[in-house]
């Protein structure tokens, strides 16, 4: 009988133990799913490419007017975010095409204009050009511009693959 009851006292705390064990392995599912969202989180944050880009876009006219002056540029907007402009130039030379001695240009009207700016990026691609036109035009006649810094921000990164 003395047997019987340490074979029943040692079943019930096996049992307590396997209980127990199981008990805690939720826990450690739970930790061990923290730790590969974590993980996950991290991988997000390295992948995600760095922007120049902040949610203020301000419109440089006084940069813009510059560089319509120049031989060759026919309509030009200047689009500012910290140190970075974007311009949208409209050109008749070279089958609309921009020239890296016109590219220069531009960008020497656009750091007289503002000595702060770093870097000058200058598109004549025309969905960049309608995009910022149509930003300019809104802005100026008191419309809001919902959701333009988005289609911005996604349009430089098009436009501007290696701006960094």
């Amino acid at each position: 009988m003395k047997g019987f009851a340490w074979l029943f006292i040692i079943s019930i705390m096996m049992a307590g133990c396997l209980n127990n064990n199981q008990a805690q392995q939720p826990g450690a599912q739970t930790q061990q799913a923290q730790n590969q969202q974590q993980n996950q989180n991290q991988q997000q944050n390295q992948v995600q490419p760095q922007n120049n880009l902040d949610n203020r876009i301000q419109i440089a006219n006084q940069a813009a007017e510059k560089i319509a002056k120049i031989n060759g540029v026919t309509q030009a907007n200047v689009l500012v975010t910290q140190r970075n402009a974007y311009v949208a130039a409209a050109v008749n030379t070279n089958q609309g095409k921009l020239t890296q001695e016109l590219e220069d240009q531009i960008s020497k009207q656009v750091r007289a204009a503002d000595p702060n700016i770093q870097n000058v990026y200058v598109s004549t691609n025309p969905e960049f050009v309608d995009s910022v036109n149509r930003y300019v035009t809104d802005v100026g006649q008191g419309r809001p511009a919902a959701g333009f810094f988005e289609e911005f921000n996604e349009m430089v990164q098009r436009v501007f693959p290696n701006a960094r």
